[in-house]
């Protein structure tokens, strides 16, 4: 049977993980916005550390819950004992808003580098090239030609 109590107690610890995780998230959107690649890099251990964190504190959750470890949070809340719920529906409130943001967080990273790597794509297809008398003139190449071997 669930410790409940216990439960709560590790939730504290889940939520608290999530939230330093969405800290880290929005750093890593600034550094992604500001173009510091370099710092970026240098995060990219941190980031990989929370991960890591996130699927032990995963792990450690299953643990707890045993037999019951396939049921949603709701339904765990739902079968707690009521001197637990209240304060696991905080928890499930809190701990979706720090899942919510991250994933929106993620996403319009994800969209910034996609469009930056586009215009690098883009970049890489001028071509300066010479016209009869010696001037440079820039022209764009298709992504066809890009590809093929001319």
């Amino acid at each position: 049977m669930t410790d409940y109590f216990k439960l709560v107690r590790f939730f504290n610890e889940y939520v608290a993980h999530y939230k330093e995780f969405l800290d880290f998230e929005y750093k890593k959107l600034d550094m992604i916005n500001n173009d510091k690649i370099a710092e970026l890099s240098a995060n990219l251990s941190v980031e990989q550390a929370l991960i890591m964190k996130a699927n032990s504190l995963e792990a450690r959750r299953l643990k707890l819950l045993e037999e019951e470890k396939d049921l949603t949070f709701k339904e765990i809340i739902a079968k707690a004992p009521t001197s637990c719920r209240k304060r696991l529906e905080e928890q499930y409130n809190e701990l979706s808003q720090y899942v919510a943001k991250i994933k929106e967080i993620n996403d319009l990273s994800n969209i910034i580098i996609s469009g930056r790597l586009k215009r690098v794509e883009r970049k890489n297809a001028e071509l300066d090239t010479y016209n009869g008398k010696g001037a440079v003139k820039t022209e764009y190449a298709s992504g066809s030609a890009i590809f093929r071997n001319v």
